[in-house]
């Protein structure tokens, strides 16, 4: 299936998507889902809201295994705080860029263009229940976009044949490596015909 994009765009859950898009394509922008740690229930709330109050200092606190996490959305910000790090410094030095990756997002929502969005299961217990909510809350926050959500398992599962949604398998190496196998994601995205997206603006 030959399917042409403006723009590759991960959804995470985690930074695995974003480092192969960026391995595989070429593409430097940052979106602000790359490099942060998404449940299922958390990016589904980040879209609903269209980023509303993301990054605000009142919603962050210490969570889990000294990650600070969103209040709101469970979003878990890993690389941001290290551990032992004041929260306020931080927030302060971080706050600017994810301002900007928030503004590139709303403006890319609110656009026509042909996006891939690239999601890892994370771990709600019924991937294509998940997927059909995630597509709804997109069609709502972005109804111009046009755009297939490509979602990716750890399980091999049967096409699904929903519209606007491809599943796939996805193999992990062992022992698991965060950036993932290399030959899988290039065999994955070689499915699709991408173009970079533009080098300039925000990057990580």
């Amino acid at each position: 299936m030959i399917i042409p994009f403006d723009e590759v765009v991960s959804w995470g859950r985690a930074c695995q998507p974003a480092y192969q898009i960026r391995r595989v394509t070429g593409a430097q922008t940052a979106h602000v889902f790359d490099w942060i740690i998404t449940p299922d229930a958390a990016l589904r709330t980040l879209v609903e809201s269209r980023l509303q109050g993301f990054f605000a200092r009142e919603r962050l606190q210490m969570g889990p295994e000294e990650c600070v996490v969103d209040a709101v959305s469970d979003v878990r910000f890993q690389h941001e705080f290290p551990p032992g790090a004041d929260i306020d410094a931080k927030h302060a030095e971080h706050a600017p860029r994810f301002a900007a990756l928030v503004a590139r997002w709303r403006e890319l929502s609110a656009s026509r263009r042909r996006v891939l969005f690239i999601r890892q299961h994370a771990w709600d217990p019924d991937p294509r229940e998940t997927a059909q909510r995630l597509r709804r809350a997109l069609d709502l926050a972005a109804p111009a976009l046009a755009y297939t959500l490509l979602y990716l398992t750890e399980t091999e599962t049967p096409p699904w044949g929903e519209a606007r949604i491809v599943n796939r398998h996805l193999r992990q190496p062992a022992p698991y490596d965060w950036r993932g196998d290399d030959q899988a994601w290039s065999e994955l995205l070689a499915e699709f015909a991408t173009s970079p997206a533009s080098r300039s603006g925000v990057e990580t």
